[in-house]
């Protein structure tokens, strides 16, 4: 019984696992929408949709976490089980967050930035989009015969280290740019390109756990 509730509780996961690598994608879509076509309408739609699927992610987790405290489970795999859910959710409110604050931004600071500005973020969003792929496919290999959780592992750590080093560089060529707009816009955007990095560590702080939950898989 303690074995089926764990197993249940980490099918469930992969689902969990699922839709929060859709909110990374359609804030990709989102963020391609407005930074190379301008259409701010047609953007907000698929922003309001990262929201939205964040609830979902957040539904499922409820029930997850009501799975996972029923008694039948020893408090270890329990606290396990608890802590993987909630490190993946993180990734999901990281999108979330992008989402919401990107919404305020004017789109006059998108037409002041330059091309090189432009460039970056949209590969550093590329980049995410690559790491959030090993998601669902490490959680599941958990579930199920854990030969690979090493090499995903491996590949998302060096997708987040591309992050950081492309978010210095945008960091860089935004200040060699003259902007117009008013310096809450200008901090607001700064705001969202943190937290648009986090997602990718929000993302390896996911793999790392897994690492962890490796050492006493036995008890799954």
């Amino acid at each position: 019984m303690k074995r089926e509730t764990a197993v249940n509780a980490l099918e469930k996961s992969v689902k969990h696992a699922q839709i929060v690598q859709e909110t990374v994608k359609n804030l990709d879509a989102g963020l391609q929408i407005l930074l190379k076509e301008k259409d701010v309408e047609k953007s907000h739609k698929l922003f309001h949709k990262v929201d939205v699927l964040e609830r979902d992610a957040d539904n499922l987790r409820r029930k997850i976490q009501k799975d996972i405290s029923r008694g039948e489970l020893n408090p270890s795999v329990r606290q396990n089980l608890s802590h993987l859910i909630k490190r993946m959710d993180d990734v999901a409110n990281c999108s979330t967050g992008v989402a919401r604050r990107i919404n305020t931004i004017p789109l006059k600071f998108w037409e002041e930035s330059s091309k090189e500005t432009i460039d970056l973020i949209l590969e550093m969003m590329k980049t995410t989009v690559d790491c959030v792929q090993f998601l669902d496919k490490i959680v599941l290999d958990l579930l199920e015969e854990r030969k690979n959780i090493m090499k995903f592992s491996t590949q998302i750590n060096q997708l987040e280290h591309t992050v950081d080093l492309l978010n210095i560089e945008l960091r860089k060529n935004l200040q060699e740019t003259e902007y117009t707009v008013n310096f809450f816009t200008i901090f607001t955007a700064g705001n969202v390109f943190d937290i648009l990095e986090a997602i990718s560590d929000s993302i390896e702080g996911v793999a790392d756990y897994i690492l962890v939950l490796l050492t006493s898989a036995e008890r799954l």
